[in-house]
């Protein structure tokens, strides 16, 4: 046989602080990049926690979780783009503004095809990144336009903390 419930018991201590550090960064090129490598984008829009540094072009990844990157690559007109996203040093995504080329077409174009020359390259990705990772973009060919104003830039954000990742 059971009794009626008992009265409540004493409060608990306090849980931990769910606050999460907000991590964010945004950065411009305002100076010439003239030979491939990794893209310093070094005007600092947003840099929330510090983790992006601007004299090499990295951002180290604080805290496991799930990231959004991006990057907008505008190059000097009629000047083709193409680009790679690397994670500690590993290409992820690469961006070629004169388009797809399927694998063996390089060396035999289409017959009438007219090489395209375009200069816009647009990352946009979410990616499961641990503690310590790096993040940069690194040009392969092409000159990128720079400015005061914001024409090439690399952004991303922590959209949450995951460390089943």
């Amino acid at each position: 046989i059971e009794g009626p419930p008992g009265p409540p018991g004493p409060q608990g201590p306090a849980g931990e602080d769910a606050f999460i550090e907000r991590i964010s960064f945004s950065a411009a090129l305002t100076s010439p990049q003239l030979n491939p490598g990794t893209i310093l984008f070094d005007k600092v829009l947003v840099n929330e926690g510090n983790h992006y540094n601007p004299n090499t072009g990295i951002f180290t990844v604080p805290y496991d979780g799930r990231y959004f990157i991006s990057a907008i690559l505008t190059g000097h007109r009629n000047q083709r783009i193409e680009a790679v996203l690397a994670k500690s040093n590993a290409g992820l995504a690469r961006i070629d503004s004169g388009g797809f080329q399927p694998e063996g077409l390089e060396n035999r174009p289409l017959l009438g095809a007219q090489p395209i020359s375009a200069s816009l390259g647009i990352f946009n990705i979410i990616l499961p990144l641990r503690q310590g990772d790096t993040v940069c973009i690194d040009l392969v060919t092409g000159r990128l336009a720079h400015s005061d104003e914001p024409l090439t830039v690399f952004n991303g954000v922590l959209l949450y903390e995951d460390e089943d990742i």
